[in-house]
């Protein structure tokens, strides 16, 4: 099943309001055009009832709840089915097969490739030539002789909307997935995974930008030419490997992001402008690498890191927020290593 994007979630509020706009065309055509005194309005108040609270749900579904959650899953996924059970039973209300609601099933095709891309739609298809069928026998009296062009065309029909329809979207989806491969692939360091500094600079923009609360730390692994020279460059890229995998797993992505600046440089955004909070989450990546023991062959040895920290002045530009940092960072490593340094504060081991 493909991952609902937020391109679909604006397909599905517009799949909504046009629920609301059949829902009403339906209701006015039965009403006024197909209902007769001897005709029971049962079947069409119930599914008017029901009608109107799924989609009432689906409302609350669409407006108030998170794409990624399971509520919201259940209720638009639930809508397909919905969908198909409302279509039968409106063509069924208003004259079958000669309804001139009938193309909704089109709408009812497309929104099942929505989610399960080609063979969604072809089972959609499938199920709407069903439900075809039987509204035939049931309304129209069977397949009559001077039927059969107009059903055998209705079919045709069906069939090239689920075909044509299901490979589109299966193409769309195959160059979304292939599009986000890429783009991952330009912002995403090959080697630790976290963000590069392309990707550094796009965040930092735009947060500066959008005047969100920032705190920078630059941050440079002690000796690490020595580590090169002693252990090799694998065992180099391991170290690299870990530090990202444990920025990666003590950075909240609510609170912050890790990159990877740059040869055994990485830099930490943190989306506060208190020290105090800034530092509690530093600090969280900063015991697992105290932890951290990395083995090579016969030898075991640990890391430290020298950091830079800067909150962000009102007014004060990219450049010179990463100048700040930068600058505190070369102090650390100048002044000792292994330590945190923040701008207009006292040293912090």
């Amino acid at each position: 099943m493909v991952k609902l994007r937020k391109s679909d979630h604006i397909l599905e509020i517009a799949y909504s309001c046009v629920r609301w706009f059949l829902l009403a065309a339906a209701s006015y055509l039965y009403l006024n055009y197909y209902y007769s005194a001897s005709q029971s309005l049962t079947l069409f108040w119930s599914m008017l009832v029901i009608a109107i609270l799924y989609m009432a749900t689906t409302e609350v579904a669409l407006h108030f709840t998170p794409i990624a959650s399971g509520f919201y899953r259940i209720v638009t996924r639930v809508g397909v089915v919905m969908d198909y059970v409302s279509f039968i039973a409106v063509i069924i209300l208003t004259d079958g097969t000669h309804s001139p609601l009938l193309p909704i099933a089109y709408l009812v095709i497309l929104h099942a490739s929505m989610y399960w891309s080609f063979r969604g739609s072809m089972v959609a298809t499938g199920m709407i030539i069903i439900g075809y069928c039987f509204v035939v026998e049931l309304v129209d009296g069977g397949f009559l002789i001077d039927d059969i062009p107009r059903h055998f065309f209705n079919f045709v029909f069906l069939l090239m909307i689920g075909v044509i329809g299901g490979i589109i979207v299966a193409r769309e989806r195959k160059h979304f997935i292939e599009k986000g491969i890429f783009e991952n692939l330009a912002k995403q360091d090959y080697l630790t995974g976290l963000h590069n500094h392309r990707s550094f600079q796009e965040q930092l923009r735009e947060a500066i930008a959008s005047r969100r609360p920032l705190t920078l730390m630059m941050g440079d692994i002690d000796y690490f030419k020595q580590i090169n020279d002693r252990y090799g460059h694998q065992a180099g890229d391991t170290v690299l490997r870990e530090i990202g995998s444990l920025l990666e797993a003590s950075i909240p992505s609510t609170q912050g992001c890790a990159f990877r600046y740059g040869g055994e440089e990485f830099a930490i955004i943190f989306y506060t402008d208190s020290q105090h909070k800034a530092t509690e989450l530093f600090n969280l990546f900063l015991d697992k690498l105290r932890a951290k023991v990395f083995e090579h062959g016969n030898d075991a040895f640990q890391v430290t890191m020298s950091f830079g920290a800067a909150l962000r002045d009102r007014g004060q530009g990219k450049s010179e927020l990463v100048a700040a940092a930068d600058e505190l960072l070369y102090e650390a490593k100048t002044h000792g290593k292994n330590q945190l340094l923040w701008a207009r504060t006292e040293r912090m081991e």
